[in-house]
């Protein structure tokens, strides 16, 4: 049995903000927080219900981002959060009992919380280039969404830190993979990019992975579709990235 307790403890510290906390599917409460994050993220809310099964079967393994109790700026950040998102102002239970198949402990120490993103660590996908088999010691990293109004603040590589040691020592993973947009969409000559009005950001996605860890191992020309306001198609590019944990 996971002891979610044990791993906060050994997880966390006075220099990490987050720890997470697995997503129940089978509360209304959570999955109506998680419909409300993803239309914050902009992506994928239609897909929230389809989620539920796979979470009880243990296929997919969906985590709430919730800021440390003891840390000194949860309380900062948690307003900064809510007055943001202010439909996400009320509190969850920690009512999940299994994880990827495997029973846990519910943490009754802090039975409520306040989740400020999520991560999924799966054991399936659907795009055979992630190579994604618990069997064989992969798991992927999926939806991984950190609150508009705490990015850049170190949050999101400290749920991954999270996440990686989660994967390693609980699940006995050997490698994690990802998928995520390339580096060229992201410039600012792209011709998508001005056309859907997204601003050039400062680190691209696949570059903060890479300063993680994660090496790009495929490429994938057309992965999705973008539309713009006029209506027009914007085929996207994506790579495959992968990080040894042992």
């Amino acid at each position: 049995m996971i002891d979610d307790k044990h791993d906060r403890k050994m997880c966390s510290g006075p220099t990490t903000p987050v720890y997470l906390i697995p997503w129940d599917p089978d509360s209304q409460e959570h999955v109506d927080r998680m419909k409300l994050q993803r239309i914050a993220c902009g992506w994928k809310v239609d897909e929230v219900e389809g989620w539920r099964e796979p979470q009880r079967k243990g296929l997919v393994g969906i985590h709430w981002v919730v800021l440390h109790p003891d840390h000194p700026d949860t309380m900062r950040r948690l307003a900064k959060h809510c007055a943001a998102h202010p439909s996400e102002a009320g509190t969850l239970l920690d009512s999940s009992t299994m994880i990827l198949g495997r029973p846990r402990a519910c943490d009754r120490s802090l039975p409520a919380f306040h989740p400020v993103g999520h991560i999924s660590l799966d054991a399936i996908s659907s795009k055979p280039e992630l190579e994604t088999s618990l069997e064989n010691g992969v798991l992927s990293l999926m939806n991984f969404y950190i609150s508009t109004a705490l990015q850049s603040l170190g949050l999101g590589g400290a749920a991954l830190d999270f996440c990686e040691k989660m994967a390693r020592d609980d699940f006995g993973a050997k490698a994690i993979t990802l998928d995520t947009i390339a580096n060229e969409e992201c410039r600012a000559d792209s011709p998508r990019r001005i056309a859907l009005k997204r601003p050039t950001p400062a680190i691209t996605n696949q570059d903060w992975y890479a300063r993680r860890g994660y090496q790009l191992y495929a490429r994938k020309q057309i992965a999705w579709y973008d539309i713009d306001d006029l209506g027009r198609e914007w085929p996207v590019s994506s790579v495959y990235m992968r990080k040894d944990i042992r």
